[in-house]
């Protein structure tokens, strides 16, 4: 069933709705539960999420494509997209590839200050969705990075209490030769304690296979990376600045990310420092501001949500999203929290490996590999202390 809106909603106060609703899905899908719908809903609908950076390893797009199930909004990642980056004045492509549900460029890629950029997709069932062209800002160095730790460093609605973990904070000089604006992401190393993971399930010929019908098996199993292997998670908030108020200071201990004890392990956090376009600034501060105060998906928003992306085919067909193109720069810091007496947030799977003599298919199976995507690298990061 699809359920559409009027043309002339379309182009109104319920478009926003739409937009606010499912880019909030794309960040924090983990974080908010589904509520049932109090208003029109448009099934199908595809969102785009893309920065091109400065820093290697740090492009990505991500296409989604909404759904309504059991009453419920839900976005489903689309595979089999052709996903290309044009730079605007040399017609230069760049191809992406699809990898663990985002669409990655080679790992050397970069763009460079000054370059103007553009995002072009090709859905399986045909559609073209392009972006404007953005320019890439200039570059602005973090100078230090720390981290304290906080018992109660936020509020987590899903349990009702605060949670433990550290707040990171950089010191910058923010140039005066033109307006600035910050967006911050970071990027958090542990090692791996296994590489996969089957539910009711064993791991043959990497891929899960079922053992819900056999009453010996246990109810998951776990598998050794067969290397060295390090997860890498990202942040789930907003962090933003310009420099509005502070054009030309010296910026210090801006907070710009908070990292929850989910483990007692190690970590590294490396801290991103997008300089982004003015028209991409009012973009990600209209999304923090809906989460930020956000009571529900049918709350009211505080501002349109309005994106760059268009299809150049039919200009009647909304697709939802942004291409950000980002001058970078990065600092990392090395958090060591064996010490911390405070619990994990999250919930640890016990290591569970299959044991020589278990009831199940041949042959035993004790390790998996450490495969190279977004959320995992077998290469050792950077000032990483052993």
């Amino acid at each position: 069933m699809k359920i559409f809106f009027k043309t002339t909603q379309l182009a109104s106060i319920n478009k926003f709705y739409i937009t606010s609703l499912f880019i909030l899905l794309i960040f924090f899908n983990s974080c908010i539960d589904p509520v049932v719908p109090q208003f029109d809903f448009i099934e199908d609908l595809v969102i785009v999420d893309a920065i091109a950076s400065s820093v290697p390893g740090t492009t990505f797009v991500s296409v989604k494509k909404t759904f309504l199930e059991f009453g419920m909004y839900k976005a489903v990642f689309v595979t089999g997209c052709k996903v290309k980056l044009i730079n605007s004045v040399t017609k230069e492509e760049v191809p992406l590839y699809e990898e663990s549900e985002n669409y990655l460029v080679s790992a050397d890629f970069s763009v460079q200050e000054g370059s103007q950029w553009e995002l072009e997709v090709l859905t399986p069932s045909g559609k073209t969705y392009k972006s404007l062209s953005e320019k890439v800002p200039a570059a602005v160095s973090i100078e230090t990075i720390s981290d304290t730790y906080n018992k109660e460093m936020a509020f987590d609605e899903a349990s009702g209490k605060f949670i433990p973990g550290h707040e990171i904070k950089i010191d910058f000089q923010e140039p005066s030769e033109e307006d600035n604006f910050y967006y911050f992401q970071y990027r958090a190393y542990e090692k791996e304690l296994y590489c996969a993971l089957c539910n009711n399930g064993v791991l043959r010929f990497g891929e899960c296979v079922s053992q819900i019908d056999n009453p010996l098996a246990k109810e998951y199993y776990t598998y050794l990376c067969d290397q060295t292997c390090w997860k890498i998670t990202y942040n789930q908030e907003i962090s933003l600045f310009d420099d509005a108020f502070t054009n030309g200071k010296s910026i210090s201990n801006l907070l710009v990310g908070r990292l929850p004890l989910n483990t007692r392990q190690d970590v590294l956090v490396e801290v991103l420092q997008l300089n982004i376009t003015e028209e991409a600034h009012k973009y990600y501060k209209t999304l923090k501001d809906i989460v930020d105060n956000n009571s529900g998906f049918n709350a009211p928003l505080p501002s349109a949500l309005i994106g760059n992306f268009y299809n150049p085919n039919d200009t009647e067909d909304p697709v939802l999203g942004r291409f950000t193109a980002a001058a970078a720069t990065t600092k990392s810091v090395f958090i060591k929290r064996g010490t911390i007496s405070q619990a994990p947030v999250s919930s640890f799977r016990v290591p569970q490996p299959e044991l020589l003599g278990d009831p199940l298919p041949n042959p035993i199976t004790y390790e998996s590999p450490c495969v190279e995507k977004r959320n995992q690298t077998k290469v050792k990061p950077l000032l990483w202390e052993e």
